[in-house]
């Protein structure tokens, strides 16, 4: 049987733990951001529940054997704490598309928009994902040539890019990182080499109609690259 004692600290440690996540800047790193509130009150519910078995009277429970904590179950609770702190937090990004199968579809298209809703931001305020709902609305490439843009993401590449090519890509996710779906724009520069795979960068150009292995696609002719920061909301939400 487990202590009492080890239970409260174990549960008290996953509170403080997702505390952490959430003042550190980095909870945006696992979920969408709507799932925040419910995560700080998850939070709160083990703090909660672990000073309820610190703080409960010795002989409040004696004789009932329901509600006690297995080491099963103490071990789910530990594993993400454990996890956690060993493995520095951080975005899904090159990496994570290295590990699966990412065909060009996957990384040019995006959700429809629904209700044929028209995007009202300015084209200079626009990321990726909105720049691929755009192009689901208008799939004639040629529409987009000489249209401004200005995009944060990671470089992506692989064996089917030329030295001034690159994909600056996001992941999308709707629920949390297991459900994230990758997406990107394609960029050309002749600077596009000095740039490694999976750097974040400011890319500020102009569409042109071209070909990426066999399809036609806008090309952001990049006038500026640039390194920077991994944003504070890294992945964009489809809704």
């Amino acid at each position: 049987m487990i202590p009492t004692s080890t239970k409260s600290l174990v549960l008290i440690a996953m509170g403080l733990y997702l505390y952490s996540r959430f003042f550190g800047g980095t909870l945006l790193f696992y979920i969408n951001e709507r799932f925040v509130i419910l995560t700080l009150f998850a939070a709160v519910g083990f703090i909660i529940v672990g000073l309820s078995y610190r703080y409960r009277l010795p002989n409040a429970h004696e004789g009932h054997e329901h509600g006690n904590l297995s080491w099963a179950g103490l071990a789910i609770v530990v594993t993400p704490i454990v996890l956690g702190l060993v493995i520095p937090p951080k975005p899904l990004g090159a990496a994570a598309m290295s590990n699966r199968d990412v065909r060009l579809e996957s990384l040019t298209s995006a959700p429809a928009p629904s209700n044929d809703v028209v995007l009202s931001k300015p084209k200079g305020e626009r990321n990726i994902l909105d720049w691929q709902m755009d192009f689901w609305s208008s799939p004639d490439p040629t529409v987009f040539n000489g249209q401004e843009a200005k995009v944060i993401g990671f470089v992506y590449r692989d064996d089917r890019f030329k030295a001034n090519e690159f994909m600056v890509s996001r992941f999308t996710i709707s629920c949390c990182a297991a459900d994230a779906a990758p997406i990107g724009l394609m960029v050309r520069s002749d600077e596009a080499k000095l740039f490694p795979t999976d750097q974040w960068v400011e890319v500020k150009g102009n569409f042109q109609a071209g070909q990426f292995d066999g399809k036609e696609m806008p090309i952001l002719i990049a006038d500026l690259l640039a390194p920077t920061d991994i944003p504070n909301q890294p992945y964009l939400y489809p809704y």
